[in-house]
């Protein structure tokens, strides 16, 4: 285990993971815990998040590029995206 800038205790290793699906219906999140995220699409996506430190209803625009991001996200805004494949995990 390490910690992030902000004191976030972190693990480099998944543990846990899923599918996140419904992402055109509702936003998406883990209640209690935080996740990373995997675009296991074949092309890079923006999504909005709110990540772990923010404060919560406050998103951020970035991309997720394919594979694992390193972001360390509270809760993934729904969006009018199709054909999303995407995967939590902490």
């Amino acid at each position: 285990m390490s910690t992030t800038r902000s004191g976030d205790m972190v693990s480099p290793q998944i543990g846990k993971m899923g599918i996140i699906s419904n992402l055109n219906n509702a936003n998406f999140s883990i209640p209690g815990t935080q996740f990373n995220l995997k675009n296991d699409g074949e092309t890079d996506v923006f999504l909005d998040v709110n990540l772990w430190s923010m404060e919560q209803g406050e998103y951020i625009n970035t991309r997720m590029v394919v594979g694992w991001n390193p972001e360390i996200i509270r809760e993934i805004k729904k969006t009018n995206q199709t054909g999303l494949k995407l995967c939590w995990g902490y």
